[in-house]
């Protein structure tokens, strides 16, 4: 059964997503200042957006993040033609975003570090406050979401890089803390115990096998 507070998150109403939220194209090989600055203002409007639903919740009109950006409203429908379009495109902004800050860590700090700053982040936080509802719906997993899809992908990688196995178990493991927020010390805990449970993917076979005689280290925070 469809959520319509899910679906103002992660499924734009309009009838091309795409048209509605895509960022500009420019050919491979070509460079465009022109392209940069339509990329720096989607950016600057989707900030704007974050802080708008921060302080107010994703009831935002495209007034208010055009005001939050600093931008006219005409900027912003020249990148977004609604409410739904501006919203979709910040949660895969934001998932992305975290993605890309835990590149290169090593596995059990990577971890440590997405759930202290999901745990922290200001629209977490804005929404847990004004809208709780909307919040639990964003925390429930949907693998057709392109949020949901990059974060899946991203797991895969990491895990596949340590010889882990477990997607499904860190990213649910992941999406607690939007409801239950942690502290570092708390957090680097539970990826010790999560990473001693995860199965050791055998390279020559691709058998998942059990980690009971292994110990995990992981980095306690500063």
């Amino acid at each position: 059964m469809s959520d319509p507070l899910f679906d103002t998150l992660f499924r734009p109403t309009t009838s091309s997503p795409i048209a509605a939220s895509a960022a500009p194209v420019r050919v491979k090989g070509v460079h465009s200042r022109g392209g940069n600055a339509m990329n720096r203002t989607r950016s600057a409007l989707l900030g704007g957006a974050a802080r708008a639903v921060a302080t107010t919740g994703t009831k935002i009109t495209m007034a208010q993040v055009a005001a939050a950006a600093g931008v006219a409203k005409a900027t912003l429908y020249n990148h977004f033609r609604t409410r739904e379009a501006v919203l979709a495109a910040l949660v895969v902004q934001q998932v992305d975003a975290l993605i890309d800050e835990q590149r290169g860590k090593p596995l059990g700090v990577a971890l440590v570090d997405a759930a202290t700053a999901l745990s922290a982040h200001p629209v977490r936080a804005g929404l847990a406050e004004v809208e709780p509802a909307v919040l639990a719906a964003v925390g429930r997993i949907d693998d057709v979401a392109e949020g949901w899809q990059h974060a899946r992908t991203a797991l895969d990688t990491a895990l596949a890089a340590e010889s882990r196995d477990g997607t499904d178990t860190v990213l649910r493991w992941l999406a607690s803390y939007l409801l239950s927020p942690g502290d570092p010390e708390s957090i680097a805990r539970d990826v010790a115990v999560l990473l001693a449970g995860l199965p050791v993917v055998d390279g020559s076979s691709r058998k998942a096998t059990s980690p009971a005689d292994e110990t995990v280290a992981v980095a306690q925070p500063a």
